[in-house]
């Protein structure tokens, strides 16, 4: 098979039916700008029963494009697409597919991206090495249930930097074990930043490193830094992670 007609985008539609119980037919639009690797994918998934269209594209404009159109139960996006901004276009994606669920795949697992991944409001993250074939329906129903699908140990680690970052909001165990959420602190540490240091924070939650915000924002690292520096002592955070689970608890709220 030439790599010509590996990288011709097509819509599968396969028949419904089969004898799974699991979730209904499903949509799914395949992102990744490597001709082999979609071809992979969509033959795998347009083998099951399960999943009634498969679209696959190569670049985040075209994926754009489609999940206007399609409005897919999952997006199977890879992070690493030449000239593309992955944590943003999670972001956009979610805003034009607000009812899709996205699966991250990353080539190489990384802890801060699946971080920034999942704040941002993926559903799962995985690095594509370590993706068997046979696990991609799994992963698909994970979503479909309104699970993270992710490697348990690297899903360890998040929750267990969440857990790190948000103990400084909870007041001590009382004499019954319980912990009230403090709220006066965060907020007035937050109304303290300036304009630009909220700018920073947001950057700083979704995932952006020094040098990405500087570059963003046309101004040099060592200015993001002393930025960052400002913001950790105006909240009482110990750190980034802290900064950004603060700022995503005040929206969320």
């Amino acid at each position: 098979m030439s790599y010509t007609s590996l990288d011709q985008e097509v819509k599968t539609r396969v028949p419904q039916g089969g004898n799974s119980t699991s979730i209904s037919a499903i949509s799914v639009l395949v992102v990744d700008d490597h001709a082999l690797v979609r071809a992979a994918i969509s033959q795998v998934l347009s083998s099951q029963p399960d999943v009634k269209c498969v679209v696959s594209v190569s670049n985040y404009v075209d994926a754009e494009a489609e999940a206007v159109q399609l409005q897919p139960d999952i997006i199977w996006l890879d992070m690493h697409t030449t000239h593309g901004d992955s944590i943003a276009e999670i972001r956009r994606l979610r805003k034009l597919a607000p009812n899709s669920r996205i699966i991250a795949l990353a080539d190489i697992e990384d802890e801060q991206e699946a971080f920034a991944a999942i704040m941002t409001g993926a559903h799962g993250y995985r690095s594509k090495q370590d993706v068997d074939p046979g696990e991609i329906m799994s992963m698909l129903q994970m979503v479909c249930r309104g699970e993270l699908a992710m490697r348990p140990a690297l899903l360890t680690r998040l929750v267990q930097r969440l857990r790190v970052a948000a103990m400084p909001l909870w007041g001590a165990e009382d004499s019954s074990g319980n912990r009230t959420l403090l709220r006066n602190a965060e907020y007035n540490g937050i109304s303290q930043l300036t304009t630009r240091e909220r700018e920073i924070l947001q950057l700083i939650s979704q995932g952006y490193r020094d040098r990405d915000i500087a570059g963003g924002l046309h101004i040099s690292e060592k200015t993001v830094q002393k930025h960052v520096q400002s913001i950790l002592s105006k909240l009482g955070a110990r750190n980034r992670t802290e900064a950004a689970y603060l700022i995503h608890h005040r929206e969320s709220s």
